[in-house]
C-alpha cells in the first residue's frame, strides 16, 4: 500500500520535472529564432510638432479643480 503512494509520488514528481524542461527548451527555442528572425528598424522621421508635457484645456480644467 505504500510502495503504491510512493511510486505514485515519484511519477508525478517526474512529470513535473518534465514538462518544466521541455517548457524551458521551448523558450530557449522561440528567443532564438525570434532574434534570428527580427526584422530591421526603419528609421523614424523626426516629428513636425514638439512632443512631452502639455497644458491643454482639460489639463488646465483639472489643475482647477485640484486646487485648495
Amino acid at each position: 500500500m505504500i510502495r503504491d503512494l510512493i511510486d505514485r509520488t515519484t511519477d508525478r514528481r517526474k512529470f513535473l520535472r518534465d514538462i518544466a524542461a521541455a517548457g524551458g527548451l521551448v523558450a530557449v527555442a522561440s528567443s532564438a529564432g525570434a532574434t534570428a528572425v527580427a526584422p530591421t528598424a526603419a528609421p523614424v522621421a523626426p516629428a513636425s510638432k514638439p512632443t512631452g508635457y502639455r497644458v491643454t484645456a482639460h489639463v488646465s480644467k483639472y489643475y482647477d479643480k485640484a486646487r485648495i
